[in-house]
């Protein structure tokens, strides 16, 4: 296939537009009704998030005062295109590029778009002269930067065990160690960690309690803007999802093929959307504080696991 060709339907079909959109409707309803389930909540239906989404294009766009409009259409826009450019450049089965330019994908590539919604998400919220905005973006960057660290310690440790950059987008022969496993395992348990945050819905009013504790980054964005972060919030979540098993899931299994390796990414991509709604209903039982210290994540158990990753990668690569 002409490599022109193959880019054009890997944007706009597969694993672009088309299937992102739809794979995006699916998989948030996965996650709410999998965050109704374990909040206590009434399942929500299936088109709610469509409906709302038509009713932010069609409400007026009012600009807060202080901020270009030029400005919010550019990062809104931006915030859609980096997690549908993290599934184009992914080698998920099918995607044309694999054949037509031999695509394998980038772990680090992968792993920095991926930080694209969030940081869209603080540019706004720092650029609006709001104190509510402001507040949830120092809080949205000290989790941010938890994250980081939390992702490039597991990326490390896969990129280790994989002996590169790129993807295995082929399966193997060979059966791994006993150390590659426990390394890969314990990579992926410490990038669970990150994926709510990665794939966090910004909160868009107050709820019950104190405003600076409950209003979100976008709480002053509208219309047109406003619906393009919610698009791009629900891109993001099957971008996660995927990247999550291409990096992670997959090269715990490298000898199933076939039939197989293509249920692998499908299952994978579900559950992780559903666990994700999961964590998010559990967490939202338990009462929240205003500050939450970024030591929490920098001392806690998912530097723990990615540090143990990375020590089973070197212990792999002596072949032990």
């Amino acid at each position: 296939m002409n490599g022109v060709l193959a880019f054009a339907l890997a944007v706009l079909i597969y694993p672009g537009v088309a299937v992102a959109l739809v794979a995006a409707w699916a998989l948030s309803w996965a996650r709410q009704s999998a965050r109704a389930v374990t909040g206590g909540s009434a399942i929500p239906g299936p088109l709610r998030d469509v409906n709302e989404l038509r009713s932010e294009i069609e409400r007026d766009t009012i600009t807060p005062h202080g901020v270009s409009a030029r400005f919010l259409n550019v990062v809104s826009s931006l915030a859609v295109v980096f997690p549908l450019l993290a599934l184009v450049l992914l080698p998920v089965p099918g995607n044309p590029l694999v054949n037509s330019i031999g695509l394998k994908g980038d772990i680090a590539l992968e792993g920095g778009l991926l930080l694209g919604v969030p940081v869209m998400r603080l540019l706004v919220a720092w650029a609006i002269p709001s104190p509510y905005t402001r507040i949830a973006a120092d809080r949205g960057v000290r989790l941010l930067a938890g994250v980081v660290v939390t992702m490039v310690l597991a990326l490390t440790a896969i990129a280790e065990q994989l002996a590169t950059l790129t993807l295995n987008v082929e399966p193997s022969k060979t059966a791994l160690p006993t150390f590659a496993i426990i390394t890969r395992i314990l990579a992926a348990l410490a990038f669970i960690f990150t994926l709510p945050a990665l794939a966090r819905v910004s909160a868009l009013r107050a709820g019950h309690g104190n405003l600076e504790v409950s209003a979100g980054e976008l709480s002053e964005v509208s219309g047109q803007d406003l619906a393009g972060f919610r698009l791009a919030e629900a891109v993001q979540l099957v971008a996660v999802a995927a990247v999550f098993v291409a990096v992670f899931v997959v090269p715990i299994f490298p000898t199933v093929a076939g039939t197989g390796r293509a249920l692998v990414w499908i299952v994978g991509i579900i559950l992780t959307a559903l666990g994700i709604g999961a964590w998010e209903g559990y967490a939202s039982r338990e009462a929240t504080s205003a500050e939450r210290p970024p030591l929490n994540w920098w001392l806690g158990w998912p530097i723990l696991l990615a540090m143990l990753a990375l020590v089973a990668a070197a212990w792999a690569a002596r072949g032990v």
